[in-house]
Order: C-alpha cells, then sequence, then structure tokens
C-alpha cells in the first residue's frame, strides 16, 4: 500500500501525538546504547574546573552556542571570554551583572548567583542583542546532573575569577527537573537509514542537506545539525520542521532589501563592508547589494526553509527523519 503525504492539520496532529504520547521500544532500539554509555560518563560526578572545562565543550554542548576567547562558537550565546560583552571574561563579568540583576529583582544577587541562574534559569535573563534560546541542561536531551552544573560554573568562575565551590547554590528547582522523563519519542516505524537518505536526497521532497550540514556533508545556508538531538528534544525538532518561522536561531534571520531601482533581495546577511552588503539566499547564492542602492531594508519574521513540509513529505518520510535525526548526538 502506497502512503500518500497527509497535508494541512491531518499531519500536524498526527506528528505531535507520535511525538508526545511516546513511543518506548523505538527510542531504545535508536538511542539507547549511546544514552546509557552517556550516563555511564556522567555518573563520575568529578566537581572541579578541569571537569567542568571538559562538560562545557563535551557532553554538555555549552560550546555549541559559547565560545572562550574563540575556542566554540558565539554565533548565538555570547563569548564567555574576554572577547564578550563588556570586554572581561565570564568570571569577572558575572559581577556586573549580578549588580544588573539584584536592582531588577530587588533581592541580593552574588556572582555565583548569577552563573547559577545563567544554567539553571536560563530564560530568566537574556544579555540584549541575544534571543531567549538556551536550553536547560538539566533538562533532556542534555540531561546534566547537579555535580555537572557545578563543575561547569567552577569553570566558568576561573574565567577572569577564582573558583569557589562553597558559594555554589543550586536551588530546588533544578534539583527537580531530574526527575522527568526523556523527551525523545518518535514516529514508530521511523528508520534513521531511510532518515539520512530523505535528509541528503537533493532532488527529494525535503532536500535538508541543500542547507544544512551534518559533520563533513551539507550546505551552509542554515543552522549545523550535527549534534542537534543532543542539545534539543524532539518536540523542539518536530516544530523546527513544521513551523521553522516560529523559533529562528541567532544568525539566521532574513532580511529584506528593497533598491531604489525596485528590486527585492531576502537572504540571511553573511557580509558586510562600508560599501557593500552580502545577503544569502535559499540556494545558497551570495547576492551582492550596494548599499548606496539600497532604498529599504528590514528584518523578516519568516524563515528562508520551506513552511510546506506538512504538505509534502509522506507521515513515512516525516518518521525517517525524525529518526534520523534523533541519531544526531
Amino acid at each position: 500500500m502506497t502512503m500518500r503525504a497527509i497535508t494541512g492539520p491531518a499531519l500536524f496532529t498526527l506528528l505531535v501525538v507520535g511525538v508526545f504520547v511516546g513511543f518506548g521500544e523505538v527510542v531504545t532500539r535508536i538511542s539507547g546504547e549511546s544514552d546509557r554509555a552517556r550516563r555511564a560518563t556522567a555518573a563520575s560526578g568529578e566537581v572541579t574546573p578541569d571537569a567542568g572545562e571538559a562538560i562545557f565543550f563535551g557532553r554538555g554542548k555549552c560550546g555549541t552556542c559559547h565560545s572562550v576567547s574563540g575556542r566554540g562558537s558565539a554565533v548565538r550565546g555570547p563569548d564567555q571570554g574576554e572577547r564578550g560583552p563588556l570586554g572581561v571574561a565570564i568570571g569577572k563579568r558575572a559581577e556586573a551583572r549580578a549588580q544588573e540583576r539584584a536592582r531588577t529583582t530587588g533581592r541580593p544577587f552574588t556572582a555565583t548567583d548569577y552563573l547559577v541562574e545563567s544554567l539553571v534559569e536560563p530564560g530568566a535573563y537574556v544579555v540584549d542583542g541575544f534571543k531567549n534560546e538556551m536550553p536547560n541542561p538539566l533538562r533532556p536531551p542534555i540531561s546534566l546532573s547537579p555535580d555537572d552544573v557545578r563543575a561547569v560554573i567552577l569553570y566558568l568562575q576561573t574565567l577572569g575569577g577564582v573558583a569557589d565551590a562553597d558559594a555554589i547554590r543550586l536551588p530546588a528547582s533544578a534539583l527537580a527537573v531530574r526527575s522527568e522523563l526523556k523527551d525523545t519519542a518518535l514516529l514508530p516505524g521511523g528508520d534513521p537509514g531511510r532518515g539520512r537518505k530523505v535528509f541528503f536526497d537533493e532532488s527529494g521532497s525535503a532536500a535538508c542537506g541543500k542547507c544544512h550540514r551534518v559533520k563533513d556533508a551539507g550546505g551552509t545556508v542554515g543552522p549545523e545539525l550535527t549534534g542537534i538531538a543532543g542539545t534539543r528534544d524532539m518536540g523542539f525538532i518536530v516544530e523546527s520542521i513544521l513551523s521553522p518561522a516560529t523559533v529562528i536561531a541567532s544568525g539566521y534571520e532574513t532580511v529584506l532589501v528593497e533598491t531604489r531601482a525596485g528590486q527585492i533581495v531576502t537572504g540571511i546577511p553573511r557580509g558586510e563592508d562600508p560599501d557593500h552588503l552580502v545577503l544569502v539566499d535559499a540556494q545558497g547564492r551570495p547576492q551582492r547589494v550596494r548599499k548606496a542602492d539600497i532604498k529599504r531594508r528590514a528584518p523578516q519574521t519568516t524563515s528562508l526553509m520551506p513552511e510546506n513540509f506538512r504538505d509534502i513529505l509522506t507521515v513515512g518520510e516525516v518518521a525517517d527523519l525524525l529518526a534520523y535525526l534523533a541519531t544526531l548526538k
């Protein structure tokens, strides 16, 4: 029996039900072994700055969005070294942030309190110029332990400051999330191998690889997805496929440019000098526009990623695609 594309709300409903109701045996088959290995590694519980640095750039995935003086990626989050905001590293910068949080909240805030809040309640305070898009590392799929978080904070304290383990006090809410169930369920029957073909087939309906990179394959128009399942749960991934404009990753916002000649150019800014602006379109082609010719330049709330996957993909293709994405940890 041939599976046809299911359109509109029907596919969306089916996906949401499939993701959030849960198919435990499918998840175990796809990723159980790697999860057990990761938990065994996390169980060591070493709380030192060196362990924190290893977690920051390793299983904590912090380096996916943050740099430390050039090591890592500071596209989505601030550099935690001296190249970051205020021109000082986070161990020193936290003192100024703590004073700001104390004024805002009306309660005492130490530099360490600010670091704790930044990890376990990342949406409580967002640095100007950045988005509220940092996941809580205690929650799935990152699932750090409280001791892992303490180790990371110790490491951050040493960046411009001094490690002080006694000052680290995690709130009860941070400990409570450890009891939550892991939400990585998939649609039943998804096959990672078939999903990889859906992802990289340039002539297929999805053709994700034209814009997204996984390891050494794919394009660079959209965010790299090499470790996406290690930082985002499946609910977020499903939403990103079906409604890509809901959350647009920092650094991938689109801009519309209207020239004085009436030409409309839409794309992601990828370079700018005093005379020119370079936008990359959905096909990855650079569009170079003279600034002197620009009549209007406006940020857009839409994404370059197609919005019609719910209409053109079959349920089987989506299930396979999700199964493949779930392996990217």
